[in-house]
């Protein structure tokens, strides 16, 4: 296991101080990573803009979650556009204060069967490939991220697959999301050795060494994810939360990567945090 990026997705409820203090405040806390929250939209106020250019002199890396409301795979082309409008938008942003990875989830819009999602996943790809053509991202690589329910484009295969065929693009694994869509599949620690091994297997070298992970424990049904749980949660039976974040941490620390994790826990990511942190020493 190479360099250790671990951290938060947003601010923490538990910091009560201005933004000027919170890189600060995260490196007080042992942590060295912040992903951005753009959900609503690449919109930053240049305040913001002028203090995330301090993020790397005081020890923070940074990534960007790029708006929910992008949706690359969508039947209708006028959406696909504007979503592509949107992924160059950020780059350009997180171009200016040297944030080298967005984080985006593919969307939704196509039926279930493997058929219907494939058109969603190529339209993807193919629109990807071209902005590519026109567009320097510089330094900054793409993140598609594993959708937490089953109706949405981002499986496992789906965003490998992603990744194989489009060369910005590289893997944002979110283990909860995944345990949630497959309705449990990541149980024991063997069954994340699994997910290594197949993410080893599957992708080019450099792309599995750059994996992006977010991890927390999430609540989850039929349809998959239903709420990320506060840090340290159980379920309403009695259960602890899942995934298992130490197997997680423990299966890590066995392979040769750049380890990247922010914790989405619940209003409670600084604890979720810290906690991985820990068990990483």
């Amino acid at each position: 296991m190479k360099m250790k990026n671990i951290g938060v997705a947003g601010v923490p409820s538990n910091f009560k101080g201005k933004l000027k203090d919170f890189f600060a405040w995260l490196k007080s806390n042992g942590l060295n990573a912040y992903e951005i929250q753009c959900t609503f939209g690449f919109k930053l106020t240049p305040e913001s803009i002028e203090y995330y250019k301090t993020a790397k002199e005081n020890g923070i890396a940074l990534s960007m979650h790029g708006p929910y409301y992008i949706n690359l795979g969508s039947q209708r082309d006028e959406v696909v556009m504007a979503s592509l409008a949107n992924i160059k938008q950020g780059v350009k942003l997180a171009q200016e204060f040297d944030c080298e990875r967005i984080i985006f989830h593919p969307g939704g819009g196509y039926g279930k069967t493997d058929e219907e999602r494939k058109i969603g996943i190529e339209k993807l790809i193919d629109g990807l490939n071209n902005l590519e053509k026109e567009f320097d991202y510089k330094n900054v690589k793409l993140y598609p991220e594993i959708g937490g329910k089953t109706i949405a484009l981002g499986s496992l295969d789906e965003i490998i697959y992603i990744c194989q065929k489009c060369k910005v693009c590289y893997p944002c694994i979110d283990i909860a999301h995944l345990h949630a869509r497959t309705n449990g599949s990541l149980k024991t620690k063997n069954d994340i050795i699994n997910l290594f091994e197949k993410l080893k297997n599957n992708l080019p070298e450099e792309k599995f060494k750059n994996v992006h992970f977010h991890a927390y424990t999430i609540n989850y049904g039929s349809k998959g994810e239903i709420k990320h749980l506060y840090h340290g949660d159980k379920y309403f039976d009695g259960r602890d939360g899942e995934p298992n974040l130490v197997d997680f941490v423990d299966v890590l620390k066995t392979y040769d990567i750049n380890t990247w994790i922010i914790s989405e826990a619940y209003d409670s990511q600084d604890l979720g945090a810290i906690y991985i942190k820990n068990l990483l020493k």
